[in-house]
């Protein structure tokens, strides 16, 4: 890593900002329907690719990707567009404004089942919330919430909170969490001044505010979400993973095989690499000197390495789980036929 990670930072972003701009479509462009492309092997010659990422997480993913050469590595011409909300870039994948998009797992199990084509063919991270509360607080462990006042900054509809209900089901024996508990809606930036104000009792929030919350000393951790459905289940809960369409997927294996073998090479720079969180840590204004190995500790550990047979089965098991929280009529009656494949990852460049 050099000086000028700084800089160079700033210049992608800025060319992310320009290309979510200018862009009209993504659909590949080039030679679409090359064999080449269609081939699973390894590319030979560069390919394009248009990737949809939201802010965040996704976007150091991203960065790390075009600024250590790993898209050029793997032979792909990759052009980034940034979407300032996940129902922006989850309509951007099914309307084929992008090849490929990190999408949510719910929101990519409803677009299945409603018949666009939506596929999941690889993973990058499971959530880095928890649930915490005042170290003054009478309330002891996530149990004691029954009949309190949680407040929840992704609301009752977010993955997030969905996996949170699992959590409380199985391991603090809370059968509904949606109703045993009051369940406060507010923005992550003022969870925790509603949790000081004495509002709510505990609040599940956001990866910034995690990290904020722990660095502060001032609350208790109740639950970490990941760990807990981990020891539960035996798997991280993958809720964003890399999605595409079939449509995208039968002209296009070599590309998605190729974009895999680049996302593998940065999730283990970014697992090992301690500048790229000192980098992050000034991106989100975490100005605590603490806050980059703290990121490293919260964020690198959630991102998921491995996509295969055995990850795929942990997501479809999740869904599972998530279909009497969310409602089969809100989300889908049963995990959707297609939705994940692990079979396109037939060789690596």
């Amino acid at each position: 890593m050099t000086c000028s990670w700084r800089w160079r930072w700033q210049v992608v972003l800025l060319g992310v900002a320009s290309l979510a701009l200018a862009a009209c479509g993504g659909g590949g462009g080039g030679d679409a329907e090359s064999a080449e492309a269609a081939s699973c092997a390894p590319l030979g010659t560069k390919q394009p690719l248009t990737l949809g990422v939201n802010p965040g997480a996704q976007d150091l993913v991203t960065f790390v990707m075009q600024e250590q050469g790993f898209a050029e590595k793997h032979n792909l011409d990759l052009t980034v567009n940034s979407f300032q909300n996940p129902s922006a870039l989850h309509a951007a994948i099914g309307q084929h404004t992008v090849d490929v998009g990190f999408g949510g797992l719910t929101a990519m199990a409803v677009a299945r089942q409603q018949g666009r084509g939506a596929m999941i063919f690889d993973v990058l991270t499971s959530p880095s919330n928890v649930v915490v509360t005042r170290n003054d607080s009478d309330v002891q462990n996530f149990s004691d919430l029954r009949g309190r006042k949680l407040g929840a900054f992704g609301g009752r509809s977010s993955a997030t909170f969905a996996i949170t209900s699992i959590v409380a089901k199985e391991k603090y024996g809370i059968d509904d969490l949606g109703k045993d508990v009051d369940i406060i809606e507010a923005p992550d930036a003022a969870m925790l001044g509603l949790l000081d104000a004495g509002n709510i009792d505990a609040a599940l929030i956001g990866t910034t505010a995690t990290v904020q919350a722990l660095l502060s000393g001032k609350y208790r951790t109740l639950s970490d979400i990941s760990q807990d459905y981990q020891a539960a289940f035996g798997a991280l809960p993958g809720h964003v993973l890399a999605a595409t369409t079939d449509d995208y997927a039968e002209s296009h294996c070599g590309v998605l095989n190729a974009f895999s073998a680049a996302l593998d090479d940065t999730v283990a720079f970014i697992q090992t690499d301690p500048d790229v969180w000192s980098v992050y840590a000034k991106k989100i204004e975490l100005t605590d000197p603490r806050a980059p190995e703290m990121l490293h500790e919260r964020v690198a550990s959630r991102y998921i390495a491995d996509w295969n047979q055995e990850q795929a089965d942990a997501e479809a098991k999740l869904i599972e789980q998530l279909i009497p929280v969310l409602g089969a009529d809100d989300f889908v009656p049963a995990v959707p036929a297609g939705l994940f494949r692990t079979d396109l990852r037939t060789a690596t460049s």
